[in-house]
């Protein structure tokens, strides 16, 4: 009897604190998350139906700060991506199934800005390509298979 006593106050605690986490629920808004109505700053968490991680995030006063990290359902680690109050700022990168890096891209203030590189899935770069403030600029580059230059250009 005891044991049956102790069973039912346990479930009827979880089920309370079920109950109020899905009061607290981080709801999102036309880009803005909020939490009880109000922009959330905090960590979040963002799972695949079978519970495994998808994103991780910060937000500050409802909006992404900081990196933003994507997950395949395998689990493995697909993009960092970095931002400044909502905005595209600071490097991102994106990686293959492998965990090759096949891409490496920068912004500033939503803007496109400084090196950007492209790789093939075995980790040899395709492309070198340059920024600022949204333009091209400077020479860029590509290469074969082999990582060997085979054009370039000036902007």
């Amino acid at each position: 009897m005891k044991k049956v006593k102790y069973y039912f106050l346990i479930t009827g605690f979880i089920l309370s604190l079920s109950f109020a986490a899905a009061g607290q629920a981080i709801e999102e808004k036309e880009g803005i998350y909020y939490k009880e109505g109000k922009p959330y700053t905090g960590s979040l968490t963002e799972n695949y139906p079978d519970g495994k991680l998808k994103t991780e995030l910060f937000l500050k006063e409802g909006m992404k700060n900081g990196k933003v990290k994507i997950y395949s359902e395998t689990g493995q680690l697909t993009e960092i991506r970095s931002f400044k109050m909502n905005e595209m700022h600071g490097k991102w990168f994106v990686f293959n199934e492998e965990g090759i890096k096949t891409s490496l891209a920068g912004y500033k203030n939503g803007q496109k800005e400084g090196k950007w590189m492209i790789w093939n899935d075995n980790g040899t770069l395709l492309y070198m390509l340059y920024y600022s403030k949204g333009n091209k600029t400077g020479t860029w580059k590509s290469f074969n298979d082999r990582g060997e230059l085979v054009n370039q250009r000036k902007y």
